[in-house]
């Protein structure tokens, strides 16, 4: 399971960051540890890669997908986006990397973020950004497996 959070500033561009590893742009979060829930995860994330202590909760939900397994054994897995705080200018001059994980971050209008970020995770956020309000859920699955 993973918890990401999508951060955006008072012009509506999104937060994201760059991996350290990889050089891929995604949202702030990661994979949940065992006995932490989802939610706890995502902020200790967001403290973790950029320095900031989020005022989560479980109503910030934006988004989940589940994604069946891609390769014989591996496991199906769960990934929920929370909506994070519209941060100002103040709070962003606290931004500090964590720069064994992550080696930069910046602010991006949405279409352009869409483009930059991991297609299964822009599109996991295009449809809630696109009709803001509400959870979405969705499921990716493999052709090996077809819908009940």
């Amino acid at each position: 399971m993973t918890a990401t959070v999508l951060i955006t500033d008072p012009s509506d561009r999104l937060l994201i960051v760059r991996s350290a590893r990889g050089g891929t742009w995604h949202l702030p979060g990661g994979s949940v540890e065992q006995g932490e829930s989802p939610l706890d995860a995502a902020r200790r994330e967001v403290r973790e890669e950029i320095g900031l202590n989020l005022d989560l909760s479980e109503h910030h939900l934006f988004a989940v997908e589940w994604l069946q397994a891609t390769r014989p054994g591996r496991r199906d897995r769960l990934a929920l986006v929370f909506a994070g705080p519209v941060l100002t200018p103040a709070d962003t001059a606290h931004v500090v990397l964590q720069s064994d994980e992550i080696d930069d971050w910046g602010w991006q209008a949405p279409e352009t973020a869409l483009q930059l970020l991991h297609p299964a995770l822009a599109t996991r956020i295009r449809g809630p950004l696109l009709t803001p309000g509400s959870a979405h859920y969705r499921e990716s699955r493999t052709e090996r497996t077809p819908r009940p």
